[in-house]
């Protein structure tokens, strides 16, 4: 009998341990960073996922509206098998049952957005870990990139919200991670062509200005050929593999496509030229390219934005392929995005992050190399003091903001002072959406308001005058209203909304039709005031002027933000009747 023998353990490398050990650290930091607080997040852009996602459940695809499809269809399938769940335990009797539910209550639906979020948020660090590693061949790189973007506040914040912007920088890091495998291996494999045009279709239909993976991927492929044979590299099978791939994307992302593929393209081109031509709720920005410097500095620090600066410098004259890589990334979409004059917001910049920050860990290994050859001895503690001067700033940020999301925002304590404060019934003027309150306190609409509102839509759709440039409102929509109206509760007021501050009349108007409360939004009161608006629409700015000066509203109280709660600033006056 031959007798049992013991497998031959493997050899155990202590540094890749070790390694990875730090990047569960780093993952685990990431994550709790991403879901704290999601319970007490906020953001208007939520309603547009959320609701757009029931409309996915309910059948209706909207084929209007094609961009930031991808993560409401996640939605969708999560918000189905919360039904079915709720189903089971006899939450909801039917599908009508939940639709009146949870239109009257869907915290639960933005809950579930939110930690997709953050579970994607914290994807996002694990696959900047994965690019950094492939590109230049070491863990360390990956794990300094993880590291930094572990602290990114905009990353943590966005990835609080049941948005689709978490998501996006998901999918762009993914279809890079398999650009990157093209860009650096000698022998390519088909499935990486596969995978890359399958996630960069996939990033594409979550928001368009992930075009710009085509530019990264272009040259990966193109820097395995000579200059003589450029021609021939683009009639490869390969290419015709990523464009098929890159289709399958687009129908992975949103299924509609296949349904009305022409108006698809249609929809893309007029989204496309409204981003540069329409100002978004009549608000013009000041130039992006600006803007986003000044976002990269306050977001990095001093230390780290000179280091950054450096590694771009570095990256332009290093002629290697993996920085030019990176680069290539990198500089269209800051030009893409910093062209516009109407979408300028720093969660534009969340996909170009990780690529950024990449490109500072490789210059950290490069100076870190040099150190360990100068002073080995005393290595470990000069890179643990650089990495405590470069982080101090970005961690502090991410505290700070961390903390903010411990209390409840400004609009749920506003909804709170107002039930307390002000009779059910009031009437009330506030700065809210043309549609669905997403931004204003959360209090409920009585049966005059919404029917009010209900007759407005019906008469604008059979109009054909209804002007809604994300074709958020149709017939199907005016369920919504219809469901609200047989679940009015007592705890309600009569709303009139200034749709954006764009629908204001008179103080006196106000006066003569007996409004007793105006509950304005600090955004509303500064955007609304400013000069570039004032000018195209001075009857608006005078409004809103005249509430400091005229005596005859009165402020009664002020809902402002604090280290511990966050949002907007809301003011609430009161209309003072001399009659």
């Amino acid at each position: 009998m031959v007798p049992h023998r013991m497998p031959t353990p493997l050899p155990c490398n202590r540094s890749q341990f070790r390694l990875d050990y730090w990047l569960l650290i780093i993952l685990t930091i990431a994550f709790v960073l991403r879901v704290w607080g999601v319970w007490n997040a906020e953001s208007s852009d939520e309603y547009n996922e959320i609701f757009e996602a029931l409309r996915v459940c309910s059948g209706h695809l909207n084929l209007e509206r094609w961009s930031k499809r991808f993560y409401l269809y996640i939605l969708a399938v999560e918000y189905g098998v919360y039904y079915i769940i709720g189903w089971i335990f006899q939450l909801f009797q039917s599908p009508d049952d939940f639709a009146v539910k949870i239109i009257r209550d869907p915290y639960p639906l933005f809950l579930l957005g939110r930690i997709t979020s953050a579970f994607l948020g914290t994807g996002s660090v694990w696959l900047t870990y994965l690019v950094g590693r492939q590109l230049y061949g070491t863990r360390f790189v990956g794990l300094l990139a993880a590291l930094f973007l572990c602290f990114n506040a905009v990353n943590i914040e966005l990835s609080h919200y049941a948005r689709v912007d978490a998501s996006l920088c998901f999918v762009v890091l993914a279809a890079f991670y398999w650009i990157a495998k093209i860009a650096t291996v000698e022998k390519r494999l088909l499935s990486w062509y596969v995978l890359a045009g399958i996630f960069s279709g996939i990033a594409f239909q979550n928001k368009m200005q992930a075009v710009i993976l085509l530019i990264p991927f272009a040259y990966a492929h193109l820097s395995g050929f000579s200059w003589k044979r450029y021609r021939d590299a683009l009639f490869t099978t390969t290419v015709l593999v990523f464009c098929l791939s890159y289709l399958a994307g687009l129908v992975v992302g949103n299924p509609a496509v296949l349904f009305a593929p022409v108006s698809f393209v249609k929809g893309l081109l007029a989204s496309g030229v409204g981003a540069y031509t329409i100002p978004i709720n009549e608000t013009v920005s000041t130039i992006g390219y600006v803007v986003y410097l000044r976002y990269f500095f306050d977001e990095l620090g001093l230390p780290l934005a000179l280091l950054a600066v450096a590694s771009i410098i570095f990256a332009v004259f290093s002629h290697q392929r993996r920085e030019i890589l990176l680069l290539s990334f990198i500089v269209p979409f800051y030009a893409l995005m910093g062209g516009s004059k109407y979408l300028v917001s720093a969660s534009y910049m969340i996909p170009l992050m990780p690529f950024l920050y990449i490109l500072i860990a490789a210059t950290l290994n490069t100076v870190f190399g040099k150190v360990r050859e100068l002073i080995s001895e005393r290595q470990v503690p000069v890179i643990i003091t650089v990495l405590i001067l470069l982080l101090f700033h970005p961690v502090i940020g991410a505290a700070r903001l961390t903390l903010s999301f411990s209390g409840k925002n400004t609009r749920v304590l506003a909804k709170e002072w107002i039930e307390r404060n002000i009779p059910f019934g009031s009437k009330i003027l506030m700065d809210s959406g043309k549609t669905i309150n997403s931004f204003a306190p959360l209090i409920a609409e009585n049966k005059i308001s919404i029917q009010r509102t209900l007759q407005r839509k019906q008469q604008e759709i059979a109009s054909n005058k209804l002007n809604d440039p994300t074709k958020m409102v149709d017939s199907t929509s005016l369920k919504y209203f219809e469901v609200l109206m047989k679940t009015v509760p007592a705890a309600s007021y009569d709303i009139t909304s200034t749709q954006f501050g764009l629908a204001v009349a008179s103080i006196d108007y106000y006066l003569q039709n007996h409004f007793d409360y105006f509950i304005a939004a600090e955004g509303m009161l500064e955007s609304r005031t400013d000069a570039s608006f004032s000018q195209r629409h001075p009857e608006v700015a005078k409004f809103y002027r005249s509430l400091s000066v005229d005596k005859r509203i009165s402020l009664v109280k002020v809902i402002a933000p604090s280290p511990f709660n966050r949002g907007q600033k809301f003011y609430i006056y009161k209309f003072i009747h001399t009659e």
